[in-house]
């Protein structure tokens, strides 16, 4: 009976691999449409009016939450859920900012995400409300880390292929991006806070918090001027103002 369970299981997870790579690629509204019928029921939270691409990948669905009008263009990849690194993570970078899951990536409404960006969430992301990632974003919140400090002598890999894993290294590092912020052609981001209505400048690497309203750019990517010129009522009401969760 067990083995007859699993065989039907199976057949139902063939199936659904096979509708996800037809609707994928599927061009037009018919294809928008459908994915988000797909996915809604998939994501742990999804709102309204969300549209997806075509080619855009999305890994681990259960762990995204979504907001309102939020338009993935082509080609994006998503990745959510649960590492599977606990004896390979050899540095933590804490961000008291990130207050969900690791694992998580959390988007708020209004959001833009440009073709040929990446997500990778297996760390913990978090994405406000009106946030812009201009096409060819990365951003990592788990990635492999070039040397093992507490065994210099090691030499380490990025390949979890390799037979000896104590070889294969990697460095956790949530990532929190405030409401209004943009990120322009190129960025990539792997670690910090990018304060609320900031503005990262083409092909910046971020690597540290950005202050609120800070124009940066740079490798690694620091304040050059402030973006916008708010009146101090203004900027008190934007640094109190809570963040946007999906509950």
């Amino acid at each position: 009976m067990a083995k007859i369970k699993k065989m039907i299981r199976n057949f139902f997870i063939l199936l659904d691999d096979l509708l996800r790579s037809f609707i994928i690629y599927l061009p037009g509204h018919l294809g928008r449409k459908l994915r988000y019928f797909y996915y809604k029921r998939k994501f742990k939270k999804c709102g309204k009016n969300v549209k997806i691409d075509e080619g855009v990948i999305i890994e681990g669905p259960e762990w995204i939450s979504i907001g309102d009008n939020v338009l993935f263009d082509k080609y994006c990849l998503l990745t959510a859920g649960k590492n599977d690194l606990t004896n390979k993570i050899v540095k933590i970078r804490e961000n008291k900012d990130f207050t969900a899951k690791e694992g998580e990536l959390i988007i708020g409404s209004g959001v833009h995400i440009g073709a040929n960006s990446i997500i990778q969430a297996l760390g913990g992301v978090y994405i406000g409300n009106n946030v812009t990632l201009s096409a060819g974003c990365k951003i990592y919140s788990l990635s492999n880390y070039p040397i093992d400090e507490k065994h210099p002598n090691i030499i380490t890999y990025a390949n979890y292929l390799v037979k000896d894993q104590k070889k294969v290294s990697y460095i956790v590092s949530p990532i929190v991006i405030e409401d209004n912020v943009w990120i322009a052609l190129d960025c990539l981001v792997l670690g910090g806070t990018v304060g609320k209505n900031s503005f990262i400048t083409s092909r910046s690497l971020v690597l540290y918090d950005i202050p609120q309203n800070s124009y940066a750019s740079g490798s690694p990517a620091k304040k050059t001027k402030d973006r916008f010129k708010l009146k101090k009522a203004m900027r008190d009401n934007l640094s109190s103002s809570p963040a946007f969760f999906i509950k």
